[in-house]
């Protein structure tokens, strides 16, 4: 896991030792200017080996140390050289040599800077091209970047974590490109109904084919059971399984079926209540990361809202109601604050994997004092169930709150 990164000459100017916090989550602020969120860029390029944003960026050198390993990746940059670990790479020679032997039928060129991929009819630039060679190892043989070298760059890149997910400070809106449309501005909010929907059909159908195995190879189990349960054992399974259903109703998404209340414990019964009771279990698990996540979610979003509360289910998605009635909100007509956390909780909760390392900047856009005071106990409780590092770069004390030790002050550094 990445545990330190040194820069020398940010912007010509600045010399930075980061400590990336051992508990996992760690701020990152100073004054406009001194590369809080070039920072978390960086740190997004050096897990894919963006060769083009370290070519661009003006810098000397930044070494990049890992808590499993006391040699760094180091990366300079000498004119068009970038120089990883003494293995040079001449950024011209590279996007000539590219661009010559570019031999994708999805891509189609329309101008000298622009392509299109037929495959999604979505432009992308030289830079996205090159990239997505670098990144996925199109390259043909002749071509430097193949080198055996860079190649187990790239490996020892994975060892520090593998994976960042990048949150930006405009969560709004999403722009979409295609062949023969204008740029389509995409409001982000009003796919989540359907993003919601998708989830919890997802894991319905997981469900529906543990369910089938488990029904379907019934008798033969019972037959097997050699010891049922007690009447004692009974009272508890029935009370635990309860509890689950009531998880289950609240975000309708429950096709188990529940034991009859007119079923009482009879001793004859004992082995086939033995394996029901299994059997519920090994159903409900399937769908418990997923109630866990909407509780985490509605638990979060509906101690801020005001006077309306969200709720999820398995045939809306999400949708808004009134406090304590009925009344339906659109999701449009919340506040830019409330989408803004609505849409970063979603992307924290249900669309950012267990272990990697994830980069937030600037969270406190559009947000009320009193919501930027609960930010960061909230990433915390995240942070701490999925197992991400985070580095946060934001110009707010309200959302360090009272979690100084964490922080990191670049104009500190910097005497400023």
């Amino acid at each position: 896991m990445l545990s330190r990164i040194v820069y020398k000459k940010l912007f010509g100017i600045f010399d930075y030792q980061i400590e990336l916090k051992d508990g996992g989550v760690t701020i990152i602020t100073g004054p406009n200017g001194f590369g809080k969120s070039t920072i978390l860029r960086s740190i997004d390029a050096f897990y894919s080996l963006d060769i083009i944003f370290f070519s661009r960026l003006d810098y000397e050198k930044i070494s990049f140390f890992s808590n499993v390993d006391d040699e760094p990746i180091s990366i300079e940059k000498k004119g068009q050289k970038i120089i990883i670990n003494r293995f040079e790479i001449n950024v011209n020679d590279l996007q000539d040599e590219i661009l010559r032997k570019l031999r994708r039928s999805y891509y189609y060129r329309i101008d000298e800077s622009n392509w299109i991929d037929r495959r999604t009819d979505e432009i992308i630039s030289k830079d996205d091209i090159i990239q997505d060679y670098i990144q996925n190892s199109y390259i043909d043989d002749e071509i430097e970047i193949q080198d055996i070298e860079f190649l187990k760059l790239r490996e020892k890149v994975k060892e520090y974590s593998g994976e960042t997910k990048f949150i930006k400070e405009q969560r709004l809106l999403r722009e979409r490109v295609h062949l023969r449309k204008e740029k389509q501005t995409v409001n982000v909010i009003d796919e989540l109904p359907n993003q919601f929907r998708e989830k919890i059909n997802r894991v319905s159908s997981i469900y529906s084919s543990e369910a089938n195995k488990l029904d379907s190879s019934y008798p033969n189990r019972l037959f097997e059971t050699q010891n049922g349960i007690t009447k004692e054992e009974y009272a508890k399974y029935l009370e635990y399984m309860n509890e689950k259903f009531e998880k289950l109703n609240k975000y309708n998404i429950s096709d188990i079926k529940r034991l009859g209340k007119q079923v009482r414990f009879l001793e004859e019964h004992s082995k086939a209540l033995k394996v029901y009771f299994n059997d519920f279990e090994k159903k409900y698990k399937v769908f418990e990361e997923l109630i866990e996540q909407l509780d985490l979610f509605t638990d979060i979003i509906n101690s801020r809202l005001k006077f309306k509360d969200i709720r999820i289910s398995r045939d809306e998605g999400i949708v808004v109601y009134k406090s304590n009635t009925d009344e339906q909100l659109k999701l449009a007509q919340l506040s830019s604050g409330e989408k803004q956390e609505i849409i970063l909780f979603y992307e924290l909760i249900f669309e950012s994997d267990k272990n990697i390392h994830l980069l937030i900047d600037e969270p406190e856009i559009s947000l009320h004092i009193e919501w930027q005071l609960k930010f960061m106990d909230d990433l915390l409780r995240i942070a701490e169930k999925k197992k991400f590092k985070v580095t946060v770069a934001t110009h707010s004390p309200q959302i360090i709150n009272n979690h100084w030790d964490i922080q990191i002050d670049l104009g500190e550094m910097y005497g400023n």
